[in-house]
């Protein structure tokens, strides 16, 4: 079977740079590599002219992505260049290689529409998914004019957020034109099936899950619970659409609270990832709060290691975003056994079973998120049961024999369906 995958990311094989390999596509990749009667090539998007490479058996074709000042004014618009730059190249591969299948990683990239040049059949992998995204880009309470008061007097950023939005609109209708072309699609949540059948009735959807990075796989340890001076909370992504300002805020209430002795909840909060200063200023403007004030420690990026580490050392951990499909952070998070609070939000209630593999709560809500910490603080053999459940069904879910088994027996099906 030769297959051709589109992505956007660069493999990590491909780099050489000795990194571990990460990325969930990576770890897919991890997963196949070396399969017999496999033939796999990867196009990817790549900044600067990259050479066709084969490496331990895949071929590896890089499409140049160099933006001019010109087509750098004009993707900043809309993602009529990017079309103009991928496509052409992206079809060449298809004719050179001439796969019996193509996987495409993600609605929300340009490279869904080669179905409309080729009578290979195509298959999307959900990832994100722009339309409902962009639904959720900003919190309750929050709009333009609160971004442009955190820009201040930088005319630059203030014409980059009139040309952001009309970006996502134009990624809107590309992503609307993918959905229209392809009929065939994998995923791991029912939200993301709900979507595909939305967008394209009739289309064909099957499921297979994410493939965790191996490094982390082969180091996990399984979570106890920790003996803190401090109730360790971590929280991993850190985007606005994460639900920072609802940390800050539950933070806040936290750390305000006093039990019916007048005793102060003692915690602290860790959050890793990067945030820009553009998002930190708008939260802490907007709520007049500072995240440093309210226990709140913010770690920046943190590598694989040292996350798992910090993760190993946490009491509980927290995803309060406002939508999400199926977060690696949180899946990792389970495959280590922690409890996890999470929201009630796009794919996130098809990984956890509220009251059984963690504690979900909606969206916005801090003083509930507030309420359930400081319950779950008191109850360490909930903790434990709610851990135990969801590392039982996390290992399960990302083992890479069914991974495997489910991604060919989409393959199989589809090359079928489409004679």
């Amino acid at each position: 079977m030769r297959v051709l995958w589109f992505e956007v990311t660069v493999p990590g094989r491909y780099k050489g740079d000795g990194l571990p390999i990460g990325g969930w596509q990576d770890s897919l990749q991890n997963c196949v590599q070396g399969m017999e009667g496999l033939e796999l090539a990867i196009a990817f998007e790549y900044e600067g002219k990259g050479e066709v490479k084969d490496i331990d058996g895949v071929r590896y074709y890089p499409i140049n992505t160099h933006y001019n000042l010109l087509e750098r004014q004009r993707r900043g618009m809309g993602w009529e260049v990017v079309m103009e730059k991928v496509n052409p190249r992206a079809l060449e591969i298809v004719n050179e290689f001439k796969p019996d299948i193509i996987h495409v990683f993600g609605s929300e990239w340009s490279f869904g529409m080669i179905a409309e040049q080729t009578s290979i059949p195509v298959v999307i992998h959900m990832q994100g998914c722009i339309m409902p995204y962009n639904n959720a880009s900003l919190p309750p309470n929050y709009g333009d004019r609160d971004r442009l008061a955190s820009f201040g007097l930088d005319i630059r950023k203030r014409i980059g957020l009139w040309k952001g939005n009309r970006c996502k609109a134009s990624r809107a209708a590309m992503e609307a034109r993918n959905f229209k072309a392809v009929k065939y699609y994998m995923g791991r949540t029912e939200w993301d099936e709900d979507l595909v059948k939305l967008f394209h009735p009739g289309a064909r959807y099957y499921y297979c899950s994410e493939a965790l990075r191996p490094s982390f796989l082969e180091t996990a340890q399984p979570w106890s619970p920790q003996r803190n001076e401090k109730f360790r909370i971590v929280t991993t992504g850190v985007g606005m659409l994460k639900g920072i300002d609802t940390i800050l805020k539950a933070a806040k209430i936290l750390k305000d609270y006093r039990d019916e002795n007048g005793r102060p909840f003692e915690f602290e909060w860790i959050m890793a990832g990067r945030m820009t200063p553009e998002s930190k200023k708008l939260i802490e403007k907007q709520e007049h709060l500072r995240y440093e004030d309210n226990n709140i420690i913010l770690k920046g990026y943190i590598g694989a290691d040292e996350l798992q580490r910090t993760l190993l050392s946490a009491n509980l951990y927290v995803h309060l975003a406002y939508i999400d499909n199926s977060p690696n952070s949180v899946c990792e998070a389970q495959y280590l056994g922690l409890p996890i609070l999470a929201t009630y939000a796009g794919g996130i209630p098809s990984l956890i079973e509220n009251g059984k593999e963690g504690i979900l709560v909606h969206t916005n809500a801090p003083y509930m998120v507030a309420s359930k910490i400081i319950s779950l603080s008191k109850d360490e053999a909930l903790c434990k049961a709610l851990g135990a459940a969801s590392r039982a069904r996390a290992m399960e879910r990302h083992k890479p024999e069914n991974i495997v088994r489910d991604l060919f027996a989409c393959y199989e099906d589809v090359i079928r369906q489409s004679k």
